[in-house]
């Protein structure tokens, strides 16, 4: 690979950075719309990177503090870096899945700025469920809520960016910070994707925990793919939000099973 191919490839990396966290990303060279759309290839990387900042942050208050109150910091610390940019998703997409009654009533209400009753409880289930979860885990092994963080943050990253190439876009309004993501997938993106997802789950957690990870994302996926065709023919901004959340979730509570 050369300079130049490097420097393609750092850029993107950086703009993954900069649409997943509020971290300054030093973004060189001109931001091409094939820049914007193939910058999706590094969101599991990214995701490992945000699992691995924030287990050192449990680590670190997990010395002072009973790990209930890592767990607390570690999540509150979590909301800040992304901007809480998927709990806004979460919030907005259970409010036009449960209050529309069909998609157009759905995309509405999820475009409005306002947070209905089901947004409110999504927002507790995931927020109250994480930090149950990983306070369960970390009373087995301060090791497992580090692993669970790094493994999960990257793996629920990477398959909502892998939805995001497989369902169509629904918004048309071009200044959608997704919409501009949308474009130019190429099998090789979904390849570095998948790939790294992979890698980092089995160094991280070991084979065998590993694998019932990945068969667990891959059968989330399954079902969330069918669901978001069914409820809206596609997706957004905030159902891809919701995704990653669930998934999230849904790998805490693997976890929590395995080693309870």
């Amino acid at each position: 690979m050369n300079r130049k191919a490097l420097a393609r490839q750092w850029q993107w990396g950086c703009l993954a950075v900069s649409f997943l966290t509020r971290l300054p990303a030093p973004i060189h060279g001109e931001v091409t719309p094939q820049a914007l759309g193939r910058c999706h290839r590094w969101f599991s990387l990214v995701g490992a990177l945000i699992g691995l900042g924030l287990a050192l942050v449990y680590w670190g208050f997990e010395q002072m503090f009973p790990a209930p109150v890592a767990v607390f910091v570690t999540l509150g610390i979590s909301l800040w870096l992304t901007g809480a940019l998927h709990e806004d998703g979460l919030a907005d997409c259970m409010d036009g899945l449960g209050g529309g009654t069909d998609v157009a009533q759905r995309l509405a209400i999820m475009k409005d700025s306002r947070v209905g009753s089901y947004g409110v409880l999504a927002l507790i289930v995931s927020l109250l469920g994480r930090w149950l979860l990983l306070s369960t885990l970390a009373q087995q092994d301060t090791g497992l809520v580090m692993m669970a963080l790094i493994t999960s943050h990257s793996l629920s990253r990477g398959l909502a960016a892998f939805m995001m190439g497989i369902l169509p876009y629904l918004r048309c309004d071009r200044d959608s910070k997704v919409h501009a993501l949308t474009g130019h997938h190429r099998p090789s993106d979904r390849g570095w994707l998948t790939g790294v997802g992979v890698l980092v789950t089995v160094l991280v957690a070991g084979m065998s925990s590993g694998v019932i990870l990945l068969v667990v994302t891959a059968l989330c996926g399954l079902i969330l793919y069918r669901w978001l065709k069914q409820q809206l023919g596609g997706v957004t901004g905030d159902a891809l939000g919701a995704v990653q959340q669930m998934t999230e979730l849904l790998l805490y509570l693997t976890l929590a099973a395995l080693h309870a």
